[in-house]
Formats: C-alpha cells, sequence, structure tokens
C-alpha cells in the first residue's frame, strides 16, 4: 500500500547497509538492526489494518485504571486486586479476527472484544503493560518487550513520580526518534491544584523537551473524576482512523538504529587514493631505479660488443686463447656478482611494503571514523602478507636485456671498413719499408691526396676515420642505454603499479567505497 511505502523504503536501505556492513561492524550492533528488520517485516506482514497502543508506566501511576477508563469497562484489575502482573490485557474493537494475526504475534492471551462505535473504531487495540518499575524483572522484561513492537505508547505518569530519572534515562531517552508515536499522560491530576497543575505540565514538558521529545503528544487524565480521559480516547480513536501509527513507528525503529550504525560509520568521505604515491613506495622498495641501471648497464655491453670491428674481434679472441694458459699462474679471479634482475629478483622489503600501504590508509582513510580505519589497516596488513611476493614476480618479468638496434650494424661495419682501410695502409707502408731494407726497388705508389702517398693517406684516413667512429659510437652507446633504461623503468613501474591496482588499490578502493555506499544507505534508512 502507498501508505506503507516509507518504510519499505527505509527497510530497502537497512537491508543494503546490513549487507555492506556485515563483516565490517560491531557485531551486537548488526543483531540489534536484524532484530528490527525482522520485527518489522512481520509486522507488516500483518497489515495496517489494527493499530495497537500499549499503556505503560510505574506502580502507582494509575495505568490500569486508566486503560479502564478509556475502554469504558473493568477490563484489567488494579492495585493488589491483579492476580498476575505479568499478564497482559487486551481489549480490540471489530472483529476478532481482524485483530487475531497482531495479537497473537504479540503473544497476547487476555483478550476482550467489543464492536466498533463513534469514539471507539475499527481496528484500535489497547493493551495494559505490566508496571514498568516492578521489583521483578521478568515483569520488566515483559513490558519492555511489548514497548518495543507496539504501535502507539501511552506512557502514564502520576505528578510524584513524573521526573523520576529512572524513566526518563530508561525507555524514553531510548525512544527519541519515536516522539510521534508517544503520548505522555500525566493522570491523577486531581490530587492537584490548579496552580500545581500548571506547573507540573510545564515541568513535564520542558523535560520532554530536553530530552528531544518535544513532539510527544502531553495530555492531563485523572481516571477518578475522568478528567482528559475523553481526549485521550479520541486522540487513539484518532490513530486507529488514520492507520499511520504502525509505518510511524517502524519507521522510528528503522531511523534508530540506522542512526546507531551511522555513528560508526560517519557520514560519504569520498576520499581519493594516492596511487602513484604508492607505485612509487613499492618501486622503491623492489629497486627498480636499480634494475634500471642494471639494464643500462647490459645495454652499454651489449652494444659495445655488437659494434665491435671484426678484425678488433679476431684480434682480442686469439689474445684470449694466448693468454688462456697463463691465468693460472695469476692466482683467483674475483667473482662478479650477477646483474640484478630477471630470474631471481629479491623480493622487497616487507617492512617497506607494509609502510608504504600504511600510509596510503593514513592518506585515504584519514577522514573515516576509527573503526572503519582499523578495518582498512587489518585490510592492507593482509594484503602486505602477499604483496612483496607478488612485486617480486612483477618485476621479474620484465627483461633487463636490450633488444638489438639497427645501427649497431651499421656502426660495426664502417668501423671494421676504417679498421681494413687503416690496417690495408699500415701493411703497405710496412711492404715498403721490407723493400727498403732489403735495397730492392720500390713499386711507384701514385698521390692520393696532393703530395700525400697512397699507402700514407690509406694509414692516416683509416685511423682517423676509425677514432671518429669510435667516439660517435661512444655517444650512440651513451643514448643508447639511457633510452633503455628509461624504457626499463617505465615497464619496471607499469609492472608493480598493475600490481598495486589488483593487489592493494582495488581492496582498498572498495573498501572506501563500501563505506560510502553503506553512509549513504544508511543516511536513507535514517533520513
Amino acid at each position: 500500500m502507498k501508505r506503507n511505502a516509507g518504510v519499505r523504503g527505509r527497510l530497502a536501505a537497512l537491508d543494503e547497509a546490513l549487507e555492506l556492513a556485515a563483516p565490517r561492524l560491531d557485531a551486537e550492533l548488526l543483531a540489534d538492526a536484524r532484530a528490527v528488520r525482522e520485527k518489522a517485516e512481520e509486522r507488516l506482514a500483518r497489515g495496517d489494518e489494527v493499530v495497537v497502543a500499549a499503556f505503560a508506566g510505574g506502580t502507582g501511576t494509575g495505568k490500569s485504571s486508566l486503560f479502564n477508563a478509556v475502554a469504558g469497562r473493568q477490563l484489567s484489575e488494579v492495585g493488589v486486586r491483579r492476580p498476575v502482573t505479568t499478564d497482559v490485557v487486551a481489549w480490540a474493537v471489530g472483529d476478532p479476527r481482524a485483530t487475531a494475526g497482531v495479537l497473537d504475534w504479540l503473544g497476547v492471551a487476555h483478550r476482550y472484544h467489543t464492536e466498533p462505535t463513534p469514539i471507539a473504531p475499527e481496528g484500535l487495540v489497547l493493551l495494559d503493560l505490566p508496571d514498568q518499575d516492578s521489583v521483578a524483572a521478568g515483569h520488566r522484561a515483559v513490558s519492555a518487550a511489548f514497548v518495543e513492537r507496539v504501535d502507539v505508547l501511552v506512557w502514564v505518569v502520576d505528578p510524584l513520580k513524573y521526573a523520576q530519572r529512572s524513566l526518563h534515562d530508561g525507555e524514553l531517552r531510548e525512544l527519541v526518534l519515536h516522539a510521534d508515536v508517544q503520548v505522555i499522560v500525566l493522570n491523577q491530576v486531581d490530587r492537584l491544584s490548579r496552580e500545581e497543575r500548571k506547573g507540573v505540565l510545564a515541568d513535564l514538558q520542558r523535560i520532554l523537551a530536553e530530552e528531544g521529545l518535544g513532539r510527544a503528544r502531553l495530555l492531563a487524565t485523572s481516571a477518578v473524576t475522568g478528567e482528559g480521559v475523553a481526549d485521550l480516547r479520541a486522540l487513539l480513536a484518532d490513530e486507529a482512523r488514520r492507520r499511520r501509527a504502525m509505518t510511524t513507528r517502524l519507521s522510528a525503529d528503522v531511523r534508530t538504529v540506522a542512526g546507531d550504525l551511522r555513528s560508526e560509520t560517519g557520514a560519504p568521505v569520498e576520499a581519493r587514493l594516492d596511487a602513484r604515491r604508492l607505485v612509487s613506495a613499492l618501486g622503491d622498495a623492489s629497486g627498480v631505479g636499480a634494475l634500471a641501471a642494471a639494464a643500462a648497464a647490459r645495454s652499454v655491453a651489449a652494444a659495445r660488443h655488437a659494434t665491435r670491428p671484426l678484425l678488433s674481434r679476431l684480434v682480442l679472441a686469439i689474445a684470449g686463447l694466448v693468454l688462456r694458459p697463463f691465468r693460472a699462474f695469476s692466482g683467483p679471479r674475483p667473482r662478479t656478482e650477477p646483474v640484478p634482475g630477471g630470474t631471481g629478483q629479491r623480493e622487497p622489503s616487507p617492512a617497506a611494503v607494509r609502510h608504504a600501504l600504511t600510509q596510503l590508509v593514513a592518506d585515504s582513510g584519514d577522514a573515516l571514523p576509527h573503526r572503519w580505519r582499523a578495518h582498512l589497516r587489518d585490510v592492507v596488513r593482509e594484503v602486505g602478507d602477499d604483496l612483496p611476493v607478488a612485486v617480486a614476480r612483477a618485476t621479474d618479468r620484465v627483461s633487463l636485456a636490450p633488444a638489438r638496434r639497427a645501427w649497431w650494424s651499421v656502426v660495426a661495419a664502417l668501423w671494421a671498413v676504417a679498421e681494413l682501410v687503416a690496417m690495408a695502409g699500415a701493411g703497405w707502408l710496412a711492404a715498403l719499408g721490407v723493400l727498403a731494407w732489403l735495397q730492392l726497388p720500390a713499386p711507384p705508389a701514385p698521390d692520393a691526396v696532393g703530395r700525400a702517398p697512397w699507402p700514407t693517406a690509406l694509414l692516416l684516413g683509416g685511423a682517423a676515420a676509425w677514432l671518429l667512429i669510435a667516439a660517435l659510437r661512444g655517444q650512440l652507446v651513451r643514448v643508447g642505454a639511457a633510452r633503455h633504461r628509461r624504457r626499463t623503468l617505465r615497464a619496471l613501474q607499469a609492472s608493480v603499479a598493475e600490481v598495486a591496482e589488483h593487489s592493494a588499490l582495488d581492496r582498498v578502493r572498495a573498501e572506501l567505497q563500501a563505506h560510502d555506499a553503506l553512509a549513504s544507505a544508511l543516511t536513507r534508512a535514517a533520513e
């Protein structure tokens, strides 16, 4: 029905909140919220055609007498004549079958039914509850259980105990959001003078306002003289006709538990994660800078080896073979550590990873309530146990070896040509020297450049070209190493960022989004 749409919307929001809060908030609070949710569903299932009003109060307030006066008949025994104080007496107006469902759910055995009248409409049910301040704990428990489930609460107080702290610090204070379905009745006003009555009512109104119950309706009655009884009866009859009390009460119940949960959750914070800071911290912890430097060293070594001229390679290879037998007499060679990276990359420091995650929580969850910050710390602590291994595996998949570059072959070929030219000139000059030493006629040597002979031109030209290519090669090697370092660093950072995103940021982001969704759901339930 349309008049139930509001409370059903609140219940839907509470359902969403309970699902989100299950692993995150206090279990006792969640149990209370689920109990309210279950009670609301059970009450809604019995329809809103019946409005149940309960008379509650302490010993000696005349509660039962007032109940009888409103009902217009002696239904509930008063004073010491009441044989079983834990019994709840019900007065129901209309078809007993229409009220049976609610009374069965409430567990009321003593029922009196009457036909509807102009002052007692169909669907009105009044309950007389045991005394709130009974010395028997069982009596108080029975009364408290009904107070939690009825639609309208009629609190009966007397001029002597209306300000009793046990009442105001207990049930009334816990039902601040239920002011719209509460009626505070100052009974036994026949014992007061006109001035005393005005003073007591003003004081009681002040106390209610201080407790947040300023909207509760306040009446003065006397079950002995009948004063105010008609007003109370008319008020209850109006509640029965409007049939809003049930949804108002249930809405107040949902708002109360939603408010309790919201006190643990806080408002949506829309926290932003500083992903770059986490990735940078994880990168530092896993040594991506050192790995990129190692990649640059590999690039230098690979480029130098690939651009070395053919004759130089042969000379160095022959020299190595010649010198190998003599290395046995030079003692053990110092062992060189392998270049970092590749298979077997060490894991980042767990302490550094935990620090980075803790800083992430501190930055992103600073506006969250203490319980949620603690929950986030638990989440990142769990993440931090596996993150070092995941980061190490991610960086280990990044190859530090450089790809072969086209310019390596070009430089090697040009350098080989320059080397051959220089060696040709040197060989030519050597041959001429041998002929001169043997005093044999030298073959004619045509000029190459001006008056310079070809052998000299080849030697000097080849040597100059060799030196120029060597300098160019050195510059190209440095530039290539720097570029390879940057590429490797970006690849390593991307790998770390991917791990951080899937292993840490997604988890933290999900918790922050769950917090905001929970806070929004609780706001809808409590508004």
